[in-house]
């Protein structure tokens, strides 16, 4: 009989123990709930109405796109992790508890990548706006697609190993059809690194004039693979942008002023005083250009058949055109006040003296 009641006595005990518990665990629930739903409504009214306040005064509008969007992902996520941390006082079955745990999870990491992606947008579209580059622009868009993709699968795996999942075969597969995929993609990828390069680096633009080895010509266009440009000729020439980052680029367009050197030669025959009177000459001619700057011109060599000046000037231009234009006209005022002066230009020649002259001291 004495065994009865203390059996009777030892549930009675156990199930007010019970009681107590699932009271205790109901009235953390009543509270955790509306303290974190409270949270989460503050900290969207906080995003919404008195944080913009503060960014209305930046220069750009990026940071009241991350509030906006932060509001947005705010409620949904400030839900998932409330109930993730009344989980415990809900007391599910393990099963229950496992599936209920692994849908937070998912929901939560939707939000995330949702709010990664949008704000990843919004930032790489306006880093493309600002450089200018419609071709970066039109590149943007076409390479979001595949942006947004990696970041839904860099989320998936996390997600996947946060829920204890083995990830080694994954891993292996993704690393196999990496190597499959980096080898099919070896000279695209080079290429459109190349393209990103120039238009960050800006080497040169469209319409301006470039020389590349061999090639002069004037950019008509700048495309992923390759560039297009006009040669002096008229005809297109299409290089690929690997090749242009890899080469040396002479860009004319970003020249200030032109700088011209070359030699002018005299026969033996001109005199002292007319190879001193050539250099204040040949100034005279240039400083009465337009566009000209006159630097130097000394006498340099004595060559075999002619006596050699060298002279130097500058251009004030980076018009092509008018550049030969005023070169053409002091070369032609040169050979004009030679001639006027009696001074003639040499042209290779060889004076042959024989043995039998040069004791008579005749040449032939």
């Amino acid at each position: 009989m004495s065994e009865e009641v203390l059996a009777s006595a030892h549930q009675a005990l156990h199930n007010s123990a019970l009681t107590t518990a699932e009271g205790m665990g109901l009235g953390e629930l009543l509270v955790k709930i509306p303290i974190g739903i409270a949270a989460t409504l503050v900290l969207s009214f906080l995003c919404r109405k008195i944080f913009p306040r503060f960014t209305k005064r930046s220069k750009t509008n990026f940071d009241d796109f991350v509030l906006i969007a932060l509001a947005d992902s705010i409620i949904p996520f400030g839900i998932v992790v409330v109930l993730i941390l009344t989980q415990k006082e809900l007391g599910l079955p393990i099963n229950v508890e496992r599936a209920y745990d692994t849908a937070l999870r998912i929901v939560g990491t939707i939000v995330l990548i949702r709010f990664v992606n949008r704000v990843g947008a919004r930032f790489l579209a306006g880093v493309a706006r600002r450089s200018g580059a419609e071709d970066l622009e039109h590149l943007l868009q076409s390479l979001l697609p595949l942006l947004r993709a990696v970041i839904w699968g860099i989320g998936t795996l996390v997600l996947l190993q946060s829920l204890g999942v083995k990830m080694t075969v994954i891993w292996g597969l993704l690393s196999a059809g990496g190597i499959g995929i980096g080898l099919a993609l070896k000279e695209p990828a080079q290429e459109l690194f190349a393209y990103l390069m120039i238009l960050l680096d800006k080497p040169f633009t469209v319409g301006q004039f470039i020389s590349v080895g061999s090639t002069s010509a004037t950019v008509e266009r700048i495309g992923v693979r390759s560039t297009h440009l006009r040669s002096l000729r008229g005809e297109q020439v299409v290089m690929s942008n690997s090749t242009l980052t890899g080469s040396t680029i002479l860009n004319f367009a970003e020249m200030v002023q032109r700088r011209m050197i070359y030699s002018i030669g005299v026969t033996y025959d001109t005199t002292v005083d007319q190879m001193k009177a050539i250099p204040t000459m040949i100034q005279t001619i240039i400083d009465s250009q337009e566009h000209s700057t006159f630097n130097r011109c000394h006498f340099t060599e004595f060559a075999d058949s002619s006596l050699n000046f060298e002279l130097v000037y500058y251009i004030d231009t980076r018009d092509f055109t008018v550049a030969l234009n005023d070169q053409q006209a002091i070369n032609l005022a040169i050979m004009d006040a030679f001639a006027r002066a009696g001074i003639e230009f040499a042209f290779p020649s060889q004076t042959l003296y024989l043995e039998g002259d040069s004791l008579t001291g005749k040449a032939s």
